[in-house]
């Protein structure tokens, strides 16, 4: 063992483990040489984010905005894996399998991998009463050993370096009696775009909404038209997902000559129902976001008609239980309004438009500039550019400011994260906006913000 490479990676999701961080470095053991330059990669992972990897390592799609893709890097770092042995922890069920995931999904080539783990290098050395667990931070703690920034791909693959030389150390280990084990790893999968369940459900809910939208007034426009095949391929890539794989087929059928009649769009909501009416969302939560996509679908050609209005009304007329769920009583009071005089002038539809899409974007459009948070009480939501919502709390609480980890009627600031979350149940924004928008309907007065004013 003379060439040794100390590799970590972060990846997007825990489906593909799509890399969108490499740390790397390598060396000579014997003499601490480097063959090449040491690496702190951030690559775009052409693929979704799962917001649970976003809280463990902080990238989030903004963060790797520009980077390289996988292939332009792969080129620069393979000579780093040829010859040599890896080391990493737990790097076999994690980083290596990342990488072959990654390699097979963009048709490289994969020479031969061999590997040292420190993770079964600890369980076979360091006795489980010494330690809280095998996790790295633990045996580094134990050791000694510093980790600049956890979860950071180089900061852990240079702390991996040293734990590995403690460990030897510590136990008079001789670096050839470490077994070198080839990576065999299971048949790792081709890449599979997907989606996590509530998103996708999400994501038919509105559609959904959208099509029933677009045949309120029994005119397919080409705006809509366009927007279909959008959608289509917006999502094409989820196919081998049962959740879009009916839908798809019968959408492409559909946009296949090009015309688009309300019979096809009524063929295409069966479908969607059939889809809906399996699913565990709650009934407020679906009817809500199909609710949302009403909205888009009747604004899609920049109009609305008196007939959209008294169909739409008729809507929320059936969906009753809605009300005090917001946006139910703010397009209702809209409604009202516009169709005192059952005339809906062109300046009513060019209100009816703006007023709609304040509702779809309420954070960016109802979001107000708080002076200072001393003494407020204040609630956090989403994903947060500053770090951890801890962090954040910190800041907020070295001001003067009180915490609530829940919107309540005396909460007085919303703070929304920077980093949109695809599991928001309502499109741009989630539940505790919902029910800020929710209890403002009924006299509260809880602004909301935005991180990046709150630390303006």
């Amino acid at each position: 063992m003379d060439k040794v490479t100390y590799f970590d990676v972060e990846f997007a999701n825990s489906k593909n483990k799509s890399i969108c961080q490499i740390g790397i470095m390598t060396e000579n053991y014997w003499d601490g040489e480097p063959y090449y330059p040491e690496l702190n990669i951030y690559i775009d992972p052409e693929d979704g984010f799962d917001d649970f990897c976003i809280k463990i390592h902080g990238i989030t799609k903004d963060k790797i905005k520009g980077a390289p893709a996988f292939p332009v890097v792969w080129k620069e770092i393979e000579k780093y894996f040829t010859n040599a042995v890896v080391i990493g922890h737990n790097v076999a069920g994690a980083d290596l399998d990342a990488l072959v995931k990654t390699l097979k999904r963009y048709n490289l080539d994969i020479s031969e991998l061999y590997y040292v783990c420190t993770l079964e290098l600890a369980r076979e050395h360091v006795p489980a009463y010494m330690i809280s667990d095998y996790g790295m931070s633990s045996l580094c703690r134990y050791f000694g050993v510093d980790i600049d920034s956890e979860h950071d791909a180089f900061d852990d693959a240079c702390a991996c370096a040293d734990l590995f030389k403690a460990i030897l150390k510590a136990y008079s280990l001789d670096i050839s009696d470490i077994k070198v084990k080839k990576y065999e790893g299971q048949a790792a999968r081709e890449f599979d775009q997907f989606m996590a369940g509530p998103v996708a459900r999400k994501a038919i809910s509105e559609f959904y909404g959208v099509i029933i939208g677009f045949a309120l007034d029994k005119e397919i426009s080409q705006e809509e038209v366009a927007y279909l095949n959008n959608w289509k391929k917006r999502y094409a890539a989820y196919a081998s997902q049962k959740e879009f794989a009916e839908i798809l087929t019968i959408l492409n059928n559909i946009l296949a000559d090009g015309i688009v009649t309300i019979d096809e769009i009524s063929e295409l909501q069966d479908i969607v129902k059939t889809y809906l009416d399996t699913t565990t969302t709650s009934p407020i939560t679906l009817a809500t976001q199909v609710l949302d996509g009403i909205l888009k679908g009747i604004i899609v050609d920049g109009k609305v008609t008196e007939k959209e209005c008294i169909d739409l009304r008729h809507w929320l007329y059936d969906n009753i239980y809605l009300a005090d769920h917001y946006p139910f009583n703010r397009v209702m009071d809209i409604l009202d309004k516009v169709l005192k005089d059952a005339v809906i002038t062109t300046e009513e539809s060019t209100y009816i438009v703006q007023a709609i899409k304040e509702i779809l974007d309420p954070v960016n459009f109802l979001k107000q500039k708080v002076n200072s948070v001393e003494g407020k009480h204040v609630c956090l939501s989403g994903i947060f550019e500053h770090g951890s919502k801890a962090a954040v709390e910190e800041y907020i609480e070295q001001r003067g400011g009180f915490i609530d980890s829940n919107i309540k009627k005396s909460t007085d600031v919303l703070v929304i994260g920077n980093y949109e979350c695809q599991a928001y149940t309502n499109g741009t924004y989630g539940t505790k906006v919902k029910k800020a928008l929710e209890y403002n309907e009924k006299g509260c007065h809880i602004q909301i913000m935005k991180e990046a004013d709150l630390f303006q």
